[in-house]
């Protein structure tokens, strides 16, 4: 058996559904009807097991009579990334386990919120900061409520011993890539190389909306670099920016007034000038 060890948010789904279609040595199941959906989902993968899910007391595994490998989701939600109890259940099984890379928290922290409470971002923050800002009915303060979530992240899923460990970074960069490798270390082979990246590519296409944060600070941070300047009016989003402004403060080791950059950066020379200010 094949364990998909996974945070909230985590693509579990998606790596289950390509080692299922596109491994050699992993059971199929009828999937033909497989799309993703308007969120980027794809938990309408087929799934011949049930869900382990968050340590159940009791978990009853039916598998079906095959030679191939089985996979099995294994969702222990974003707090849980420990395998006590999954090795009690499955003491011989491989886990392939999801790590998250500290550049892509802003990509997990999007997803789970969206994805797997069926939420939003600035909802969940504008509670939080309603009761416990003063100011909660100005931008800045749920700006800065998330830059300090970033400050104080709370989640760990570190690569692990014992695991086959899956960068989400670099799933999110070159999918195709990380799932040839991971079949192959699995003991299988690429069934069909150009459906696989057909697929890959339509995965990131279809989630765009959580990496476009990841990218925008990798522009932004070379914009600070070189000092080739460029505008982000097109980042208005209050969780990027105060993921950006937690970006800004770890990089130059500065602590941003909230006050008085209320009103946020028009360009990166702005944030360049903040920080000259600043140190």
């Amino acid at each position: 058996m094949i364990l998909i060890s996974y945070p909230s948010g985590g693509f579990g789904n998606f790596l289950y559904h390509a080692l299922t279609e596109f491994s050699s040595n992993t059971y199929k199941p009828n999937n033909s009807n497989f799309e993703f959906d308007t969120k980027g989902r794809s938990h309408n993968t087929r799934k011949y097991t049930e869900t382990y899910f968050h340590d159940p007391v009791d978990y009853k595994l039916t598998l079906p009579e095959t030679e191939l490998e089985c996979l099995i989701l294994c969702d222990n939600g974003i707090v849980n990334d420990s395998y006590t109890q999954v090795r009690k259940h499955f003491p011989f099984a491989d886990i392939v386990r999801v790590t998250v890379d500290p550049s892509v928290r802003p990509v997990v922290y999007k997803t789970c919120v969206i994805k797997a409470q069926n939420s939003d971002p600035l909802v969940e923050t504008e509670i939080q900061v309603s009761s416990n800002w003063t100011d909660s009915n100005e931008s800045y303060a749920v700006r800065e409520n998330f830059t300090l979530m970033y400050h104080n992240w709370p989640f760990k899923w570190e690569p692990v011993d014992g695991c086959l460990n899956i960068s989400l970074e670099q799933l999110m960069l070159n999918p195709d890539h990380v799932i040839t490798q991971t079949i192959g270390a699995l003991g299988g082979s690429v069934l069909d190389q150009t459906l696989l990246k057909n697929l890959c590519s339509n995965w990131q296409e279809q989630n765009q909306q959580y990496f476009k944060i990841y990218h925008d600070w990798q522009r932004i941070s070379h914009a600070l670099v070189s000092s080739n300047h460029i505008d982000l009016g097109d980042i208005t989003d209050l969780h990027d920016q105060g993921y950006i402004n937690y970006c800004i403060e770890k990089m130059y080791n500065v602590t941003i007034p909230v006050y008085d950059y209320r009103h946020w950066f028009a360009d990166t020379a702005k944030i360049q000038e903040m920080i000259e200010c600043l140190k």
